[in-house]
């Protein structure tokens, strides 16, 4: 895993020593330099301004993140995630506050941080050129934008993976004590973060053991991680609590072929046609990355064998999806595209390679614009789709509830509880949960599957109305949560049996992550 050495036939990576603003100057037309800059300027500035209300995974990290920290440690074992990253965003939390931007500042930090990493690992990798390349590719990333813009693990995640290249490249090199102590904290932090990070080290400890046998350096490096690891144990039972009654119990199992195709997609900006043609000259410059020999105005040469810079780059993304895919096919756990921020900074590093592979002139301008405008686009949808339609359906109930009485909401299910509680005043409403009348700030995932076939739509509706008396009632809900099927629908009839419904706000399933529908329901006339 140490800096690339050319192979037999293959040119030497470029080792521009001109430093950064030469290989900036070089880098492309001027036009399309600014360009480029005008692009990232857009992305690293635009994520500390997204205004839609937090969804369903934001809420609960803030409500989870709130609680005194010896607290929060019991509160994710009904929830399914390691501490780490709720402890930073604790910190962060009382020193910047709980509102929308605060709490996103802290992800929109850290993908700042991720752009200069970017071009540290480039540059580690090949040259400043590259490095160049790799921070441009990171700051105008669609995906990296998203996640910027969400309280979630995610871009924590992508800084330390890079930080763990970065410490594992470089140990490799020389090990002094300070850089396998560097590996140590790394591989900790990252397992204290998000366990999808198992595949990726798992990944590493691979790639290191083909070369502990003549490698003292992969043997120290091998040693350290171990050492990171062991600080896991206290966390260990947890975590098979976790394993045990939490999972993903919100979406099925994945095909492997899904996980590739589905991470390709989330990378350039989701499933829409503009940042399909982004996924598109991703992966030609992607394979161009990996395969290509060079690339002129006239002609293209690709090599049967991958480039002796791209082989661990693509290794790690390989390897990491395989082993994700035998875990998912063993236990049946779900995937989401978000989880793909374990492999997203070696895709970057591919992709800044296909594009240093364009040596010049009409070619890579072309392909530099097309890809400025793409990435454009992908951040436009991913601004577009707004995380959650809670503000509107706060402001619909909020508009049609009766002053002076507290109104009752009713929330199905649960899952919509978190953040239509960060909109509705508690002073005039009363939440509730289904399935179980409980208040909107946590969801417990614990045997959620099994808990939700037991349910009983007609008992919550009639121990809501049972509560609600003569006020105001409202449910606010979405029809379409795995092991939930039809039992919304449900309430909603038996509601509709003892009260009149009308319809305030219809979900809109493409313009919001997390769409929600409301539902008033008058009281029955005073006799």
């Amino acid at each position: 895993m140490s800096g690339p050495t050319p192979a037999p036939g293959e040119r030497a990576p470029e080792r521009d020593d001109a430093g950064i603003r030469e290989s900036v100057r070089r880098f492309a037309h001027p036009l399309v330099l600014a360009g480029l800059a005008l692009t990232a300027a857009i992305s690293l500035v635009g994520r500390f301004f997204v205004n839609t209300p937090l969804w369903l995974d934001e809420a609960l990290s803030v409500n989870i993140a709130r609680l005194p920290i010896g607290e929060i440690s019991d509160a994710l074992r009904q929830d399914g995630h390691p501490p780490l990253y709720y402890l930073l965003l604790h910190v962060w939390m009382e020193a910047f506050g709980e509102g929308d931007r605060a709490v996103r500042s802290l992800s929109g930090l850290l993908t700042v941080v991720g752009v200069a990493l970017a071009y540290l690992c480039g540059r580690r990798l090949g040259s400043t050129r590259l490095g160049v390349t790799a921070a441009l590719v990171f700051a105008v990333s669609p995906f990296a934008f998203r996640f910027a813009s969400e309280t979630r693990m995610y871009s924590l995640v992508m800084v330390l993976v890079m930080v763990g290249y970065l410490l594992v490249s470089s140990a490799l090199d020389n090990p002094r004590p300070a850089m396998l102590g560097g590996v140590a904290v790394t591989t900790s932090a990252l397992m204290w973060t998000h366990y999808w990070t198992f595949w990726l080290l798992g990944s590493v400890g691979i790639l290191l053991i083909a070369q502990a046998r003549q490698s003292v350096a992969a043997r120290k490096v091998l040693a350290a991680m171990a050492v990171g690891a062991l600080t896991f144990i206290p966390w260990v039972p947890t975590l098979l609590y976790q394993s045990e009654h939490t999972g993903t119990p919100w979406a099925p199992g994945f095909r492997p072929t899904s996980l590739v195709v589905t991470s390709v997609l989330e990378f350039a900006g989701g499933s829409f046609s503009e940042p399909q043609i982004g996924m598109m000259l991703s992966i030609v410059l992607l394979v161009l990355g990996i395969f290509g020999k060079g690339l002129t105005n006239s002609t293209v040469e690709l090599d049967a064998r991958p480039r002796q810079a791209a082989r661990v780059p693509l290794a790690l993304m390989i390897l990491t999806m395989v082993i994700a895919s035998a875990a998912g096919i063993a236990t049946g756990m779900a995937f989401s595209p978000r989880y793909a921020s374990v492999f997203f900074p070696f895709f970057v590093l591919l992709v800044a390679l296909g594009i240093n592979q364009l040596h010049g002139g009409t070619a890579r301008n072309v392909v530099l614009t097309v890809f400025a405008m793409t990435a454009l686009a992908g951040i436009f949808f991913v601004v577009r789709q707004e995380h959650t339609q809670s503000r509107v359906v706060a402001t619909a109930i909020d508009k049609a509830a009766p002053p002076g009485v507290r109104s009752v909401v009713a929330i199905c299910p649960d899952q919509l509880g978190p953040s239509l509680e960060r909109e509705l005043d508690p002073a005039r409403f009363e939440l509730l949960t289904y399935p179980d009348l409980a208040e909107p700030t946590f969801v417990d995932w614990v045997d959620y599957k099994d808990r939700n076939a037991r349910n009983d739509p007609n008992e919550f509706a009639r121990q809501i109305l049972e509560r609600t008396g003569d006020r105001p009632l409202f449910l606010a809900f979405r029809e379409d949560f795995v092991t939930l099927e039809g039992q919304c629908q449900q309430v909603i009839a038996a509601l509709s049996a003892q009260r009149r419904p009308t319809t305030l706000v219809t979900a809109e399933t493409v313009r919001y992550y997390e769409p929600i529908s409301v539902m008033g329901f008058a009281p029955p006339p005073a006799k």
